[in-house]
């Protein structure tokens, strides 16, 4: 009985340690966002368009050096071409859920962090603009119309500062096709770079 409540407490002790090493993060900054296409065995990528994404999110401890960390962040995605001499751009805005697994590599200053997961987001907006026109995009499943759902998977490099200010480098790659026209493929690619903050000491 007495091993039962030594467990009991050890476990409690371990939880509740972890616990209060938990954070809470926001991070902003630049999406490098592009498109791949495929089409009748033709593909091609579509230049880089320039847009943002703002994020939230919270780091959960499973150990000293790995961490789960879910979020929500609005996120801008695209690409920009030329047709018949005149440059178009696609700005599909998402809100996103990602998941990612964090491996922390402590230094006097503060801690490298790698790792990667999937996300799952979903369209809010989306426009082709050119100049200052812009051209507003339905979702659904007709075929003049994009597919709402994207999901892939991400990487991110980073670094935390023992007083809480984070940078990092991250990339994403659709999986899903959002295009609803028949034989066409159409995935979102995005690098970000982004600078942050988080509420918590170095484990």
């Amino acid at each position: 009985m007495k091993k039962n409540y030594l467990l009991a407490f050890l476990l409690i002790g371990t939880v509740t340690g972890l616990s209060a090493q938990n954070r809470f993060g926001f991070k902003a900054g630049l999406n490098l966002a592009s498109e791949y296409l495929r089409m009748d065995n033709q593909s091609s990528t579509t230049k880089i368009a320039p847009l943002y994404h703002l994020s939230a999110y919270y780091d959960i401890a499973v150990s000293p050096r790995f961490s789960i960390q879910p979020g929500l962040s609005l996120e801008g995605k695209g690409g920009k071409s030329e047709i018949d001499g005149e440059s178009l751009t696609d700005k599909l805005m998402y809100l996103e859920v990602p998941i990612n697994f964090i491996s922390w590599t402590p230094t006097k200053s503060g801690e490298f962090f790698f790792g990667g997961g999937p996300y799952f987001a979903y369209g809010v907006d989306a426009r082709v603009t050119s100049g200052r026109n812009a051209l507003h995009l339905e979702w659904g499943n007709e075929i003049n119309q994009l597919r709402p759902f994207d999901a892939g998977i991400g990487l991110i490099f980073g670094y935390r500062f023992n007083g809480g200010f984070t940078t990092r480098l991250s990339s994403s790659a659709g999986l899903v096709n959002i295009s609803n026209q028949s034989g066409m493929k159409y995935l979102n690619r995005v690098t970000s770079i982004g600078i942050g903050y988080e509420f918590g000491s170095k484990r």
